[in-house]
């Protein structure tokens, strides 16, 4: 029988091994170093994340204080704002009075005076203050002028002659008369009685 050479092949696939054990070696060490390089950078990233979020308790903790101080201004400032109000309304109706009585200083003709100016609360159905203006004049028609210069007055609506009637200032004779005029934008006083009144 003819005689077989086993050894060159047996060789080669031996040779075939180790070349691909040598490569399966390599893939596995590079599979580690990629491993640990990536866990090396998560951990990294973890501390980092770690010591910024202790960073930022610190700052909320030296914060606090702060944050404690503005609640504080601003429970503050919401038991000031009925105060505010209430202040700016005043005010409002004291501006609105104030200009009244200068176009009043201004509304009077010559030889009339003005003696007493007195208010009223409004009555029910009325959106409005009643105001009466006492005074003297030496004729009817200054009390006429009067009234149309009062009417043009924009704060104040239905304006009226109450009475005229005869008087004297120092022996001389004039007419004493009461005009009736309700001021506009001003709402019932609540609590005030319908014919509670002040006069000046």
């Amino acid at each position: 029988m003819p005689s077989i050479n086993m050894i060159a092949p047996r060789r080669a696939e031996k040779m075939r091994l180790e070349r691909d054990m040598r490569r399966l070696v390599i893939v596995i060490m590079a599979e580690l170093v990629f491993a640990v390089g990536l866990g090396g950078w998560v951990c990294t990233k973890l501390l980092t994340t770690s010591n910024r979020i202790s960073e930022l308790n610190d700052q909320l903790s030296r914060l606090q204080p702060v944050v404690k101080q503005i609640e504080n201004y601003q429970s503050a400032t919401r038991k000031l704002v009925p105060k505010m109000e209430l202040l700016n309304k005043a005010k409002e109706q004291t501006m609105s009075w104030y200009n009244i009585l200068d176009r009043l200083t201004q509304s009077f003709p010559q030889s009339t005076y003005l003696t007493r100016v007195s208010t009223s609360a409004a009555e029910r159905g009325e959106a409005a203050t009643k105001v009466n203006l006492t005074g003297i004049s030496i004729s009817q028609s200054k009390i006429g002028e009067t009234m149309i210069r009062l009417q043009a007055i924009p704060d104040l609506e239905n304006v009226e002659l109450h009475f005229t009637q005869p008087a004297s200032v120092r022996d001389a004779a004039a007419l004493e008369f009461e005009i009736g005029a309700q001021v506009k934008g001003t709402e019932p006083r609540k609590g005030v009685k319908p014919d509670a009144s002040s006069q000046s």
